[in-house]
């Protein structure tokens, strides 16, 4: 299918804003394990998710006995790059002359979305797969009661309290804000990217609260930002395009290559990612996240 670009005589300099739904799961995952990819597809990196020594033990001497060594052993998640997310479009000699005049805005950044659009869906596939382990009522009347209920368990997994975050969806959001005692408070960090800090709605019982339209209807994730590894990387700029380099959207490491083939008296531009995800579990137990689903009426 040929591109669709208005002419010039048809746009107007102040353009409405595109449809398009927020990347921000992305922005709640542990990113710290990127800088060991190499940056090829498959690359697998094993991250440490902490060291165990067990319960410190009490010396009596009247026993006169040796004191006892322990092990130490570490656990930890494989995270594999085993996506490779692109997006590529051809721009005919005739566009780009007559229609396109500002090729960043109108046709790499669409592109860059798109992929990062990508990313974000598949760390919702990773916080969609979890098995519900607290369920709403129907009505949503108990959701507070629920997420309350999810931080004690992640207190007494030992979670860390900052950095967690509540991923919810709709329907779970809109009973949160409807709150008639106005339970959800601000919330704003330094740390955060822009995007981040324009969807959390505000802070409950310690969560970050973030909607997003990828989490399964009726649902909510609540998880510390170490429950979800996530790494991108862009690829090397190969010596043959005769344009190519790496950018960031959203935070996601992202290439664009541009080259033209006179073949089809066109331009080519592809902007891609190689990615990865995984959820973290702690000696085989998942303690880091916890999904809430809402039962059947």
């Amino acid at each position: 299918m040929p591109n669709v670009l208005l002419t010039p005589k048809q746009i107007a300099s102040a353009s409405l804003a595109a449809l398009e739904q927020q990347t921000v799961l992305a922005a709640t995952t542990w990113r710290d394990a990127e800088a060991d990819f190499a940056g090829k597809r498959g690359d697998t990196v094993t991250v440490r998710t902490g060291t165990v020594v067990g319960p410190a033990r009490r010396y009596n001497r009247a026993e006169n006995k040796p004191i006892v060594i322990d092990d130490v052993v570490e656990h930890a998640v494989d995270v594999k790059l085993s996506d490779y997310l692109y997006k590529g479009v051809a721009v005919t000699d005739e566009q780009l002359s007559l229609h396109i005049a500002d090729f960043t805005t109108r046709v790499a950044v669409p592109q860059a979305k798109s992929v990062a659009t990508e990313v974000e869906v598949m760390v919702a596939a990773q916080m969609n797969a979890l098995t519900g382990s607290l369920t709403f009522k129907p009505d949503g009347s108990d959701v507070h009661r629920q997420i309350l209920a999810a931080r004690t368990r992640l207190n007494k997994a030992g979670v860390p309290r900052e950095d967690r975050f509540l991923a919810v969806s709709a329907e779970i959001e809109a009973v949160i804000l409807d709150d008639p005692n106005k339970r959800l408070i601000n919330a704003d960090s330094d740390t955060w990217t822009a995007a981040l800090r324009e969807a959390v709605i505000g802070r409950l019982y310690g969560f970050n609260v973030v909607p997003s339209v990828y989490i399964a209807d009726g649902s909510a994730v609540a998880y510390h930002r170490t429950g979800f590894p996530l790494v991108t990387r862009a690829m090397e700029v190969p010596s043959g395009a005769s344009f190519g380099e790496s950018m960031t959207y959203n935070d996601i490491a992202l290439r664009l290559i541009r080259d033209y083939d006179p073949g089809y008296q066109q331009d080519r531009s592809v902007v891609s990612t190689l990615a990865g995800t995984t959820t973290t579990l702690d000696e085989g137990v998942l303690k880091r996240s916890l999904r809430l689903t809402t039962a059947a009426a």
